[in-house]
């Protein structure tokens, strides 16, 4: 509001009511307040044009996790880093059966050439006319790229030898057609997984633009976009890269990091992290520093509360900026947590099932495999006894029609990845999806049926639970301590 008599200078005044509130809670809290009674903050803008929000001088004098431009050499952790799949296309390309995703890859492009075939009988007729693809939803997906290939007249080849494995959201992997020439975007992951006999391990991180929390979350499978949500886009910070032996553009790989030996398939592995990070390091707390143990650093960094909640401003608008550790025991200490965070987010199909109790329902026969099929899991329902409604029973989730399972303790759903929890990501996930334009079905239960375990999905809601778990014990000692 603008007083006309005023000859002062301007003074803004705000008052911050929390992020990622509902739009009911919003306006609870302004019919809660009147004008006098709100607290108001005088803010002005720091010399980054921040209003609010604003970024810390220490955090931005730190090495960054990673920086692409020249200028940043030796002050990257990481020589290189990407951003996930962009398909264009999701519903074609990824699948929880990898069969499926073969059929309709397979089936898309004999239509697309099909429609190559058409325009190029128009052309040879020279009509005149440039011929235009034909929409056809439940045949083909046209995006940017394959309209461009079209416009060209050039023709698709299916690879069966290209279907692996992704990690298309937190602990939901499906079958992906990772072929450069069907995604519209595949930015430097070829360098990363260049194929699917190669393994990796990086850290996804929610990237500047991503509208939910920071979010970070290790993985070995080739990352989507948006692994953290739609419109939580995200980087991929890998701990390789691979080099074809002999390729022209493997130089400055080369110069960045250890490069191994030529495998088998003709590539070598490159370290990702930076020999000009390593000699900072080493130089602060000791030459027995290592690039994992760096990683891992990183990684329990990421993690540590105190550095989320002091730098939260900073990581809304910039990437990760890591500082130099200042003693070998605090080091060791984020290194630690880092390695075993990684092992429970990595390795999360191996850990301990946690002890819920899995209820069948009178005559469900558990060795039947139609016993532990999905269509949609959901939390059971409490009551709020506060203000009687009814709210989600975090402790109870049903399966199924004949499956319920009790026992999950309230502490699960502390780990949060992004706006939902561990467990909430296995509820949006695992259930039977139809995409209304091309009528393709992606069906967790093909997943179980390809891995021949009927219990897959059940037996991984008790690991995610463990997970979850462990993941906030770990959490919690880091605030304790940091």
């Amino acid at each position: 509001m603008k007083d006309p008599a005023a000859n002062s200078e301007c003074n803004i005044f705000y008052r911050d009511i929390g992020d990622y509130l509902t739009r009911e809670e919003k306006l609870e809290i302004v019919a809660r307040g009147d004008l006098e009674a709100v607290d108001w903050q005088n803010i002005k803008p720091n010399e980054h044009g921040d209003w609010v929000s604003q970024r810390s001088d220490d955090f931005s004098s730190w090495p960054t996790i990673g920086d692409k431009s020249t200028s940043a050499a030796g002050r990257r952790v990481f020589e290189t880093y990407s951003q996930g799949i962009n398909s264009g296309r999701d519903a074609w390309v990824y699948n929880f059966s990898a069969a499926k995703v073969g059929e309709n890859m397979q089936a898309s492009i004999s239509y697309y050439n099909s429609e190559v075939d058409r325009a190029c009988k128009v052309d040879i007729a020279n009509s005149g006319s440039e011929p235009q693809p034909t929409v056809e939803l439940r045949r083909i997906s046209w995006t940017t790229n394959s309209k461009k290939d079209f416009a060209r007249r050039g023709r698709y080849e299916f690879r069966a030898a290209v279907i692996q494995t992704g990690s298309y959201r937190p602990f939901c992997k499906q079958s992906v057609y990772f072929d450069k020439a069907l995604l519209e975007r595949v930015y430097q992951l070829r360098t990363m997984f260049p194929t699917r006999r190669h393994r990796n391990v990086g850290v996804w991180l929610s990237d500047r633009s991503a509208g939910g929390p920071f979010n970070a979350f290790m993985t070995s499978e080739v990352p989507n976009l948006t692994l953290g949500g739609a419109g939580n886009p995200g980087q991929f910070f890998p701990r390789w890269t691979y080099v074809k032996a002999g390729a022209d553009d493997g130089t400055l790989a080369l110069e960045a990091g250890d490069a191994g030996e030529i495998d088998e398939y003709g590539y070598r592995r490159v370290d990702n992290i930076t020999n000009a990070i390593l000699n900072t390091y080493q130089e602060a707390i000791g030459d027995q520093v290592t690039k994992d143990e760096i990683f891992f650093y990183v990684y329990g960094l990421l993690h540590d509360p105190v550095y989320r909640k002091t730098y939260a401003a900073d990581l809304k608008k910039m990437l990760p900026h890591i500082p130099t550790p200042q003693t070998r025991e605090r080091f060791e200490q984020l290194a630690s947590a880092g390695r075993a965070l990684a092992d429970l987010h990595v390795g999360y199909e191996d850990v301990e099932p946690y002890p819920v109790d899995v209820q069948l329902k009178p005559g469900a026969d558990p060795t039947d495999r139609e016993t532990w099929r999905v269509s949609k899991l959901k939390r059971a329902k409490k009551k709020d006894p506060g203000t009687g409604k009814s709210v989600d029973d975090v402790t109870e989730l049903i399966y199924n029609t004949k499956v319920t399972i009790t026992g999950i303790p309230e502490e699960a759903d502390r780990y949060m990845l992004g706006s939902r929890s561990a467990l909430a990501w296995i509820i949006d996930r695992y259930q039977v999806k139809t995409d209304k334009a091309s009528g393709i079905v992606n069906d967790p239960n093909d997943w179980c049926d390809e891995q021949d375990d009927p219990r897959y999905i059940v037996d991984l809601i008790a690991k995610v639970t463990t997970v979850a778990v462990e993941t906030m014990k770990i959490v919690d000692g880091l605030a304790e301590s940091g």
